[in-house]
Parts: C-alpha cells; sequence; structure tokens
C-alpha cells in the first residue's frame, strides 16, 4: 500500500478518536505524535517527513477548532473546594493530610489542582471552573477519607496499609477480565501472608472491596429500596446476602428493614450513624436523632447490586455505594492455598452506554487510582460549600501571555535573520517553531494550560530553536559529506533532548501538582522536537550547505 494512504488513513483513525472521546483528546494526540515521529524516522524522502509533521499538525488544529482549550485558575478563574477536618490537625498531621491530597490530586495529569492549608481544620482545593464534570470528579476523590479493606467470610483480609503506593495503575482493556475497568496493585509480605491466611479454602467466596467501609452504622431502608427494581423477589436469600456483606468481626453493619415504625432499633453507642436514602431521611430521620442515632444520607443511593453466583448457588452483593463497596470478585482456587500472592486488583462494571459508558469506566478507574495514591488520611473529613474565585492573573494575563509567545517568534526571527541573513533559513526555522508551538497547545489544551504549562511552552520554543541552530551550523560547515554533518547534528539534538527529559522525570513525579505543567510541556516539546519537527526542518534545509 502507497506510504500516502497509510498516512492519510493514521490521520482519519486518530482524526475520529478526537471527534468521539474529547475526554482523551489530548492522549491520542500523544499516540498520534509518537507513531508519526516513528513513521518520519523509518521513511526515508523529504516529502514523508514533512508529511508526517503536517499530518500531526492538521490534528493539533482539528482539535483546537473542535474542542478549544482548557485554561488553569492564573488565567480563567476556579472554584475552591473546602476539605474540613472533623478535627483539628497540627504539624505533621496536616502536612500529611495536604500531601496525601497533593498526591491524590496528582493522578489528575496536566489538569491543575491547587491545595492549601487554612488553619488547623480546613484544607482547601482550588479547580479550574471551566470543567463542571471534573470539579465533580475532583469532590468525589476528595470525598473519601480513603481507607481500603477487602473483607472475606467476614475477616478483614486486605488493608490499605499494605498496599505498595509504586505498584498502583489502570489495567489497560487486554487485562481486563469481563469488567469495564479495573485498578492492579501489589502488596508488602505482611499484606499478602495475611490474605493467604483469611482465604486459605475458601474458594469462590466473594472478596468484599471497601473504600471508607463505615463504622459503628446501621442501614435503615424499606424492602423497596433494598430489593431494587427488576431483582428477584428471594427476599429470604437477598437478605442474607446483605447481612453476609456487611459482616465484620467485631464491627458489623447493621441492617434493619423499615416496615412503617422503628420498634426494636436504637443506636450502639452515642457515636452509631443511621444510614439512610434521601426519602427516608426525609420520613423518619428525625425520629432516628430522636433514638440518638447520627443520620448520614446516601446520597449515591442505598439500594445494593445482587447477583447469583453458579459456582456458590446464592446471591452475592456486586457492589454497594452506601457502605462504600466496589467489588465483590470470588476467589479463584489457585490462590486460596495459603500461598502467599502479592499482586491484586480493584474492578467493576460502567453505567451508560458508547461514549457514556467508556467515560464513565475511565472515571472510576482513575478515581480509585486517585484515593489508593494518595493513602488513607490521618483525620476524617468532609466536604464544605464550594465558592467561585477569581482569576488571580485573569485574561489580561493570558493575552500578554499570547502576546509573549507572538514576540518570541518575532526575537527569534531577529536573530536568525542576523546570524544567518538567508530567507531560505529564516522561514523554514519561524515555520518550525509555529507549528510547535500549535501542537503544544492543543495538546496540553485538552488538559490544562496554567502559568507553569504556558512556561514549559515558551521554553520548548526555544530549545528548538537552538536545536535548528545547530543543524544549520552543522550544514553550513564545509568539512564532511551531508550525511555526516546531519549525523553529528542530531547526535547533539538527542543529548540536548535526553538530558531536558532527564531533567524533567524528578519534577513529573514529585508529586507537586505546582510544576507538572512545567515538567510535562518541557518533556512533551523536547520530544516532539526530536521525532517530528528536526527531521522536518533538516529535510528542508539539508542543502543549504552545498
Amino acid at each position: 500500500m502507497d506510504k500516502k494512504m497509510v498516512l492519510g488513513a493514521f490521520v482519519l483513525l486518530f482524526a475520529a478518536g478526537i471527534y468521539l472521546y474529547p475526554v482523551f483528546a489530548g492522549l491520542v494526540l500523544i499516540c498520534a505524535l509518537i507513531l508519526f515521529g516513528a513513521l518520519s524516522h523509518v521513511w526515508e524522502g523529504k516529502e514523508l517527513k514533512l508529511m508526517c509533521l503536517g499530518a500531526i499538525i492538521l490534528l493539533a488544529g482539528f482539535n483546537l477548532v473542535l474542542h478549544g482549550m482548557k485554561f488553569g485558575i492564573d488565567f480563567s478563574g476556579g472554584t475552591r473546594i473546602p476539605v474540613v477536618l472533623e478535627q483539628p490537625a497540627q504539624g505533621t498531621v496536616m502536612d500529611e493530610m495536604v500531601n496525601s491530597i497533593k498526591k491524590r490530586a496528582s493522578a489528575f495529569g496536566l489538569t491543575e489542582v491547587k491545595v492549601r492549608a487554612v488553619g488547623d481544620s480546613q484544607i482547601n482545593v482550588e479547580v479550574p471552573s471551566s470543567d463542571p464534570a471534573f470539579i465533580k470528579s475532583v469532590e468525589d476523590v476528595l470525598s473519601q477519607q480513603g481507607v481500603y479493606t477487602g473483607i472475606v467470610d467476614g475477616k478483614a483480609a486486605m488493608r490499605g496499609e499494605y498496599i505498595l503506593p509504586g505498584t498502583i495503575y489502570q489495567l489497560p482493556p487486554s487485562q481486563l477480565q469481563g469488567e469495564d475497568w479495573g485498578v492492579s496493585f501489589s502488596v508488602n509480605r505482611e499484606g499478602a501472608e495475611l490474605f493467604a491466611s483469611v482465604v486459605n479454602g475458601k474458594a469462590y467466596f466473594p472478596v468484599y472491596m471497601f473504600l471508607d467501609r463505615p463504622n459503628d452504622a446501621v442501614i435503615v431502608a424499606s424492602w423497596d429500596e433494598l430489593k431494587g427494581t427488576g431483582q428477584a423477589l428471594d427476599r429470604e436469600g437477598m437478605l442474607t446476602a446483605m447481612h453476609k456483606a456487611l459482616a465484620l468481626e467485631g464491627n458489623d453493619i447493621g441492617l434493619y428493614v423499615y416496615d412503617g415504625n422503628l420498634s426494636g432499633i436504637g443506636p450502639r453507642t452515642n457515636q452509631t450513624k443511621a444510614i439512610v436514602s434521601r426519602e427516608m431521611n426525609a420520613s423518619i430521620g428525625d425520629g432516628l436523632r430522636g433514638l440518638g442515632f447520627h443520620v448520614v444520607v446516601a446520597e449515591d443511593g442505598i439500594t445494593p447490586t445482587l447477583i447469583y453466583g453458579e459456582d456458590t448457588q446464592e446471591y452475592i452483593v456486586e457492589e454497594w455505594d452506601a457502605v462504600g463497596l466496589l467489588s465483590s470478585p470470588s476467589l479463584s482456587p489457585d490462590i486460596t492455598t495459603g500461598i502467599p500472592a502479592y499482586n491484586f486488583r480493584i474492578g467493576g462494571v460502567a453505567q451508560g452506554a458508547g461514549n457514556e459508558k467508556a467515560l464513565s469506566a475511565y472515571e472510576s478507574a482513575k478515581k480509585i487510582e486517585s484515593i489508593l495514591k494518595g493513602g488513607a488520611l490521618p483525620v476524617q473529613i468532609s466536604i464544605g460549600s464550594k465558592t467561585v474565585i477569581p482569576a488571580p492573573l485573569g485574561e489580561e494575563f493570558l493575552r500578554l501571555s499570547i502576546i509573549g509567545l507572538g514576540l518570541s517568534l518575532v526575537a527569534i526571527s531577529a536573530l536568525v535573520s542576523l546570524r544567518y541573513r538567508k530567507m531560505s533559513i529564516l522561514l523554514p526555522i519561524i515555520a518550525i517553531s509555529t507549528s510547535e508551538m500549535i501542537i503544544l497547545l492543543s495538546v496540553i489544551g485538552s488538559f490544562t494550560i496554567d502559568l507553569a504549562a504556558m512556561a514549559g511552552i515558551i521554553a520548548a520554543i526555544g530549545v528548538g530553536v537552538d536545536s535548528q541552530i545547530v543543524i544549520t551550523d552543522e550544514l553550513l560547515k564545509k568539512e564532511g559529506s551531508r550525511d555526516e554533518k546531519l549525523g553529528k547534528a542530531f547526535d547533539i539534538v538527542t543529548t540536548t533532548v535526553t538530558v531536558a527529559v532527564f531533567a524533567m522525570v524528578p519534577l513529573l513525579f514529585s508529586g507537586m501538582v505546582e510544576i507538572i505543567g512545567f515538567a510535562i510541556s518541557t518533556i512533551l516539546g523536547a520530544l516532539l522536537g526530536l521525532l517530528l519537527s528536526r527531521p522536518a526542518y533538516a529535510a528542508i534545509v539539508e542543502g543549504i550547505g552545498d
């Protein structure tokens, strides 16, 4: 097949991905950049190298026209989400709280999140206000204390403290086992041995995986709420399954089926929580408070999801949002032999269909990954009322930043004109620099362009010009063949890119969300130059030294 047709097919494929899955547009562009860069290096010929660069410019422009750019708090303002601590925290405890929330936020990648402690009882989290869906996802992540527990047959088989943070990652579709999403992690030796001892001889038992399982609590719900719609009507079997899912030695969650009166129910302690639906809170919430309960409304619904286990021939509660039950995978026989295992996974199903289902799966996996990476918070929290905050720099600074990008190109033009005095060199350098700016704005704008990311883009363009000058100077030398001069030039360019990337890697994984934008902008700019723009520039000016 003709190479131009292959390239055109890839362009159409990536364009379809940008159009159909806007939430993944930035990732699609990065994949396109890597693929076209590989093709540019494999395929010989000036025309093909320019076409590979043109293809990514076309996709970047398509994305900008279709979806625009997302700007950070510095440029467009944002939303402040107060995280209220249930008890004061000072010194190292407050530092741990802030760092844990920052780690959770860092899982959002380039999307800007600012985390600041306010006094000893509140932490403010600021996010861009341009994306309400993102704000909601941040709230969902922050609302969790992050205590992970795996329970088998009423005994704790796994706890979050045993999870190794560096091993947590989203599973690719090829590794999912009948699930829509999954997160994998590994545990230390103590966790592996505990799990092996609890599950020994319990093949096909469900592992109830909880996140923030409530302590000292009871669920109060009507039978209609518990059975939901479309469920089988085996009341005894379903209630038995619910009680099994709520069991834990010394800390069972109670279940009270409300049939019109509250006789026979009472709190265990003065801290016992009654978990109810919105409807139940409206009708009997005051009555429960009168009995001494702390009433907690299950915002995401109180109805559990049940399945019928073919291996166990009984009902199993698969998910239960009201108590933080994420999933209930069955134990395969090969891990119930008492031999410690170190790798585990959390998975589940997504709601909706098509694009909606894909987005739901992505958000579910990202939420669990963020919480597990952040770890359990040492103090219980609640989310306060959101407030809109003005942009500290605002549209004027954004305008000035765009002007700064333009002036940088003017400065480049002036420098190159004085150095070489040849339009055959000046125009390609300006064209390549402009193309890099368009591509970087499109890729990073698919996430969030904050002040750090803008600085990274400007720096990347400057590094790009430096590399183009290196290529030009080598080609203008009299000694050596064209291939030898290009080889030497690209050795220098490759070394520069390698140093830049390795210098940014510690910043990328530092967990400091304030500088992640700068690190990724710099890395993407360096890779863009090495894979696409430098080869294209060399192809344009390769004859200047002849």
